[in-house]
C-alpha cells in the first residue's frame, strides 16, 4: 500500500503554495493600484470575473471529482492512468463548448466590446486550467511539488510586472502577468504528468460513468460561482469599473485570509476520500472534528483583526484613492469565519462522502440570496450593496451547512471549544487601540498590532488548554507530523 504523506506537512506545503499565491496578488495589487488606478484595477477584475464562468464550464466539476476519485485509485497505476485519460477527454469537449459560448457572449453583449482584449487574454485560463490537471497532484498529495512550481512561476510573473507594467495604459500587460502567475504553471503540470500517467491508449474508455457525478459537481460549482463571483460581475454591469475597483480592494484581504485558512482544509480531501473508500469512518469523524477546529482557530482572530485594522490595511495596500473601501471591508468581515466553515463542510467533508445534493442545497441557497440582494442593493449602494449581498449569501450558506453537517456529526462536540477562540481574540481590540496611541507610522503600528495579537491569542489558547492547539504543538516538538 502506498505510504501516506504527512497531513501536517501537506498542510504546510499547501499553505506555502497558497501563501505564495496570495503574496503575489497582494504585491501586484499594491503596485497596480497605484499604477493603473481604480478604473484599471476594476477593468481587469471585471474581465477575470466574467471569464471565470467559462472556465467553470470547461472544468465541469473536475477539480473536486478528480481529487476525490483519483485518491481512491492512486494505488493502482493502470486504473489511475485510465481515469486521467477519461478526464482529459471530457475536458477537451467541455473546453470547446466553453470557448463557443464565450464567442457568442462577446459578439452579442455590447458592454463586453470595451473589454474584448482583456477577455481574450484571460480566456487562455480556460485551456490552461484543464490541461494543468491540478486534481491529479492533489489526489496524489504532491503538495511539495505544487508549492515549488507555484513559487517559480509567480517569481517570473513578479519580475515581469515590474519590467512591463509601468503606466496606466499597461492594463493588458497587467492581465498577462496575472495570468502567468495563476495559470502558467499548468503547462509544467501537463508535462510532468507523464510521471504518473501511462501515455498508451487503452482499449476502452468508460466516459459515461463519470458524467452524472460530474454534472452534480458542476451544478454545485455553478451555484458557488454565482454567489462568489456574481457580485463583481453585477457591480461591473450596473456601476462600472470604479465601483469594481473599490470593491476589489475591499475583498482582497478577506479573500486572502480565507485562502490561507482553506489551504489547511483542502489537503484533507484526498485523505478523507481514502478513508471513506476504505470505510474507516472513525478516522473520518476524528479528522473532520480537527479540521473544523483548526478552521475556527485561525478564522476568528483574523476576522477581529481585519475589522479593527481595515482603514490602515486599505491605505497600506491600495492608497488614498481607495479610502472608502475600508467601510466595505468592515461590512464583509464576518465572511472570514463563514466561508472557511462552509468550505470545511461542503468541499472537505461532503465531497469525499459523495453528498453532492447537500452541497447543492447550500450553494443554491447562497446563489439565490446573493442575486436577490445584489439586484436591490447594488443600484443604490454600489460596492457596499455588493458587500451586504455577499454577507447575506455566505450567512445563508453557512446556516444550511450547519444543519446538514449536524445530520452526520456531533456539531455540539465540534463547537465545544468555539468560545475559547473568541475569549483568546478578545484582547486584540485593546492591543490595537493602545498601540494606535503611540507616535509611530501606521504601517509599524499595524505590524506591532498583528505581532502582539498573535502572541497573545495563542498564549491564551494554551492557558485555556485548547486540546487541538496543544496536540499540534506536541507533534511539531516531537517532529511527529504523521
Amino acid at each position: 500500500m502506498r505510504e501516506h504523506k504527512s497531513l501536517l506537512s501537506n498542510s504546510i506545503f499547501n499553505m506555502l503554495k497558497t501563501g505564495l499565491g496570495i503574496l503575489f496578488p497582494v504585491i501586484t495589487f499594491v503596485y497596480s493600484a497605484r499604477i493603473l488606478g481604480v478604473e484599471g484595477v476594476g477593468a481587469v477584475s471585471f474581465a477575470r470575473s466574467f471569464i471565470s464562468y467559462f472556465t467553470m464550464i470547461a472544468l465541469l466539476g473536475m477539480t473536486y471529482y478528480g481529487t476525490r476519485e483519483g485518491a481512491k485509485l492512486r494505488d493502482d497505476p493502470e486504473r489511475f492512468s485510465q481515469f486521467c485519460h477519461e478526464m482529459l477527454t471530457i475536458n477537451a469537449v467541455t473546453t470547446v463548448i466553453a470557448y463557443g459560448l464565450l464567442v457568442i457572449a462577446m459578439v452579442t453583449i455590447t458592454k463586453l466590446q470595451v473589454y474584448r482584449l482583456l477577455l481574450l487574454v484571460n480566456s487562455l485560463e480556460i485551456v490552461l486550467k484543464g490541461m494543468g490537471m491540478e486534481w491529479l497532484y492533489q489526489a496524489r498529495e504532491e503538495y511539495k511539488y505544487i508549492a515549488v512550481r507555484t513559487m517559480l512561476f509567480q517569481l517570473i510573473a513578479l519580475i515581469a510586472m515590474f519590467l512591463f507594467v509601468r503606466e496606466p495604459k499597461d492594463v493588458v500587460r497587467y492581465a498577462v502577468v496575472t495570468l502567468t502567475a495563476t495559470s502558467g504553471s499548468y503547462v509544467l503540470n501537463f508535462i510532468n504528468a507523464r510521471k504518473y500517467i501511462n501515455l498508451k491508449k487503452y482499449n476502452s474508455y468508460n466516459i459515461k460513468k463519470h458524467l452524472k457525478p460530474l454534472l452534480w459537481l458542476f451544478a454545485m460549482a455553478v451555484s458557488i460561482e454565482l454567489y462568489t463571483v456574481l457580485d463583481t460581475t453585477m457591480l461591473g454591469f450596473l456601476q462600472g469599473d470604479t465601483a469594481v475597483g473599490k470593491y476589489t480592494a475591499a475583498v482582497r484581504v478577506n479573500k486572502t485570509v480565507n485562502s490561507m485558512i482553506m489551504a489547511i482544509a483542502v489537503v484533507l480531501i484526498p485523505r478523507l476520500s481514502y478513508y471513506v473508500g476504505h470505510h474507516d469512518y472513525r478516522k473520518v469523524e476524528t479528522l473532520v472534528e480537527k479540521a473544523y477546529n483548526f478552521t475556527f482557530m485561525l478564522s476568528v482572530p483574523c476576522a477581529v483583526g481585519i475589522f479593527i485594522l481595515s482603514g490602515g490595511i486599505i491605505q497600506l495596500l491600495s492608497g488614498r484613492d481607495f479610502a472608502t473601501a475600508a467601510h466595505t471591508m468592515r461590512v464583509m468581515t464576518p465572511i472570514v469565519i463563514l466561508i472557511p466553515f462552509s468550505y470545511a463542510t461542503n468541499t472537505q467533508t461532503f465531497i469525499p462522502m459523495k453528498k453532492e445534493k447537500l452541497i447543492l442545497a447550500s450553494t443554491m441557497t447562497g446563489a439565490v440570496t446573493n442575486f436577490i440582494c445584489n439586484s436591490f442593493l447594488i443600484p443604490r449602494f454600489a460596492e457596499d450593496g455588493a458587500a451586504i449581498g455577499t454577507l447575506a449569501a455566505e450567512s445563508a450558506v453557512a446556516m444550511v451547512c450547519l444543519i446538514n453537517a449536524n445530520r452526520f456529526f456531533d456539531m455540539k462536540k465540534v463547537f465545544r471549544s468555539f468560545w475559547q477562540y473568541w475569549a483568546a481574540a478578545a484582547p486584540i481590540p485593546v492591543l490595537a487601540f493602545a498601540l494606535r496611541e503611540l507616535p509611530l507610522h501606521y504601517a509599524i503600528t499595524m505590524f506591532l498590532t498583528v505581532f502582539f495579537s498573535v502572541l497573545c491569542y495563542f498564549g491564551i489558547l494554551l492557558i485555556l488548554k485548547n486540546s487541538y492547539l496543544a496536540e499540534a504543538v506536541m507533534k511539531v516538538l516531537k517532529k511527529d507530523i504523521k
